[in-house]
């Protein structure tokens, strides 16, 4: 599992940043290919499963969209949101007020195993936890402890969904998968970006610098080897994997 670690604080030094946060939320997060159709996988896994859902934690959780989409979709009693971004979690605050979930907001970095220490007390375990978009962020090692922790914090039968971000196994899908941001940046951006500029936004955008890319075929070799099952990938679109794997029932 060898990675090309990034220092915690160099990837937060980013994420606290007002204008970074901005310009993925506003920006890269828009050009995202087939976004609604990942949520909605996960949503099709999640009622085939038959999984309850009253408790749901989503780690990496940004702004809390996809913990939102879930909450619309099915019976979620509580909502647990862990980030270390307090722009995103301040987005989030403002995404889930006068909300009818219960839920609770969680500034910790899934980079340190010292994370689970700041869960509410109330909640022993989790229905479902999600995560998107975020722990491609972390080195290889750090992705496999985390994945064990997660299993250790489902209940028995109970669902990890990944929407993640995971490397090609040749240039020649990463060059397409970069073509269709760019070219969903221009759709996006309402004729304020042409080819040319939509190419160069995104090549120096600061996120990229945090990006710790792993196969999708690893991961799921990992979740199998923490205990895992059911692992598969119920979508891949180039660079972006649904993962699910499921808690063995007791």
């Amino acid at each position: 599992m060898g990675a090309s670690p990034e220092p915690a604080a160099a990837r937060g030094a980013i994420w606290q940043q007002d204008g970074a946060v901005a310009n993925y939320l506003n920006t890269s997060r828009q050009a995202i290919p087939l976004a609604n159709e990942q949520m909605d996988a996960v949503c099709q896994v999640i009622g085939a499963f038959g999984v309850p859902t009253r408790s749901v934690l989503d780690v990496g959780a940004g702004d809390g969209a996809a913990a939102e989409v879930i909450a619309r979709r099915f019976p979620v009693e509580r909502v647990t949101l862990v980030d270390f971004s307090p722009p995103m979690l301040a987005r989030a605050r403002e995404r889930f007020a006068g909300s009818p979930v219960s839920v609770n907001i969680v500034d910790a970095d899934l980079g340190d195993s010292g994370w689970r220490e700041h869960l509410p007390d109330d909640v022993p375990v989790y229905d479902l936890v999600v995560s998107r978009y975020a722990i491609h962020h972390l080195p290889h090692e750090r992705k496999h402890a985390l994945y064990a922790e997660i299993h250790n914090l489902l209940a028995p039968g109970g669902l990890f969904c990944n929407i993640e971000h995971v490397s090609s196994v040749s240039p020649v899908y990463t060059d397409i998968f970069e073509r269709l941001i760019i070219n969903g940046m221009v759709a996006t951006s309402d004729g304020s970006l042409d080819i040319e500029a939509a190419t160069a936004a995104f090549q120096a955008r600061q996120d990229a610098q945090t990006n710790i890319l792993a196969p999708a075929e690893d991961q799921c070799a990992w979740l199998r080897e923490i205990g895992f099952v059911d692992v598969d990938v119920v979508m891949k679109v180039f660079e972006l994997a649904v993962i699910v794997a499921r808690r063995a029932d007791a």
